[in-house]
């Protein structure tokens, strides 16, 4: 058995699952650098001035994550500004509530399957980039490229990843973690905290369960274990701060674990409930993984 797996994990093409994830890394990160530089030094002055009641807080925290693509990058910003005095717990956690929910809108783009046009997509900013002499025009174009990059970077990691299933082992494993769920939680946080991307790693269940290798039980699994693993970031960033950053990282670490847990006891209602919704809706596999994360989080 031992060598048969050892067999498949090297037939498995690495080099399109390394390189997919870099890209994919390498493109949000792109995106959400260039949008920080497109939108500037406003972006501070913005959080500081909207963030005065939890709702207004949650708001910010939804626009920022959805335009930069890191809740992780949101709530380390957050947590510096609570080490800095800036703010205070309550408006860092309606903050850090707004980015759980906005780090779904890299999965409901993904959503869209835009495979054919993202390398179009990169073209486009590429020529931006390189025929524009003003700095502002600069980082649109690399705004455009890093969009583009990360569906194909998905791609190719999908491409790839879609063979796990032929792998002997790789059946079992699934049906582990679908007669008990906590196993899937801890993968999806172990995968996370060692990325420190939850949009990578929802990228990529997102493709497993469009290629049928894993069901709709273990992709939610997967999912809260991804929004737990997510943490990992804001508990770096606190680390050496004052107590309240502290209290800011904790609050983070234990909202998603408490939130996961309560979604894991009703996670068959949870699972017909999601399938009722993307049957009427008319969803694609990709966009199914999509909308229950973006419930999950909104709920939560």
């Amino acid at each position: 058995g031992g060598f048969m797996q050892q067999a498949a994990l090297s037939s498995l093409q690495w080099n399109l699952i390394a390189g997919g994830l870099a890209i994919f890394l390498f493109g949000i990160n792109l995106m959400g650098d260039s949008l920080t530089n497109f939108a500037g030094p406003k972006l501070r002055g913005y959080i500081e001035k909207y963030t005065s009641s939890p709702v207004k807080g949650i708001l910010v925290g939804i626009f920022i994550t959805g335009a930069i693509q890191s809740s992780s990058a949101t709530t380390v910003i957050a947590i510096s500004f609570v080490r800095a005095g800036i703010m205070t717990l309550e408006q860092a956690m309606g903050i850090i509530l707004g980015a759980n929910i906005g780090t779904t809108v890299t999965a409901i783009l993904i959503g869209f399957n835009l495979d054919y046009l993202a390398y179009f997509i990169c073209l486009i900013g590429v020529i931006t980039t390189l025929f524009s002499k003003n700095k502002r025009r600069q980082y649109l174009g690399s705004i455009i490229i890093g969009f583009g990059l990360l569906f194909i970077g998905l791609n190719m990691m999908g491409d790839a990843l879609k063979e796990l299933k032929e792998i002997p082992g790789f059946a079992d494993m699934v049906s582990k973690m679908s007669s008990n769920p906590l196993i899937a939680v801890l993968i999806g946080t172990i995968i996370t905290g060692v990325i420190q991307s939850s949009s990578a790693v929802i990228g990529i269940i997102q493709t497993l369960f469009a290629s049928n290798a894993i069901g709709l039980d273990v992709a939610l699994g997967l999912l809260f274990g991804a929004n737990i693993g997510t943490c990992v970031t804001s508990l770096l960033a606190s680390l050496g701060g004052s107590l309240a950053s502290k209290r800011t990282a904790l609050y983070h670490v234990l909202f998603n674990i408490s939130v996961s847990l309560a979604f894991l006891v009703f996670l068959k209602p949870y699972e017909l409930m999601i399938n009722t919704l993307t049957t009427a809706l008319n969803a694609n596999d990709m966009m199914t993984i999509a909308i229950a994360h973006f419930t999950f989080n909104f709920i939560g």
